[in-house]
């Protein structure tokens, strides 16, 4: 299915801006041949990678994106806020219709109980993303 993927494609280049620690600012043009042309209003890209090369700031370097995880972060961000709403509209108007009170309240409260379990969920899973370093573009190789 991906035989026809170049590793090489992977690769991207940017520059160092700064560091903090182990990760490293990186300032990536869209395009390699971007990097310093200066022709158009081109904004560049921000972006924080693990340097585990101890490059500098100034430094060119190549790194890599990690696309492994890119379906779950997906769901996470779209598709989970979503499917919670629609649970929290139907356990509302389930537990309407059983306890005989105002549907429209019990949706409503359905809908804020299971959105904010699902806000909690995402801020959960994203600060234990961050804390895996691996998930972060990883800095390969110094150019200059």
């Amino acid at each position: 299915m991906h035989n026809n993927i170049n590793v090489q494609d992977e690769v991207q280049e940017g520059f160092i801006l700064q560091l903090d620690g182990d990760l490293a600012r990186l300032r990536v043009a869209p395009n390699a041949d971007c990097d310093n042309c200066g022709s158009c209003n081109i904004v560049h890209m921000e972006l924080l990678a693990y340097n585990p090369v101890k490059a500098t700031p100034g430094q060119k370097v190549k790194f890599t994106m990690i696309q492994n995880n890119m379906l779950r972060i997906s769901f996470m961000i779209f598709i989970l806020p979503l499917l919670s709403i629609f649970a929290g509209l139907y356990t509302g108007s389930f537990a309407a219709s059983i306890l005989k009170l105002n549907e429209a309240a019990l949706m409503t409260a359905g809908v804020f109980l299971f959105l904010t379990a699902a806000i909690f969920i995402i801020y959960s899973y994203d600060k234990r993303y961050k804390q895996n370093r691996s998930n972060f573009p990883q800095i390969i190789e110094v150019i200059k």
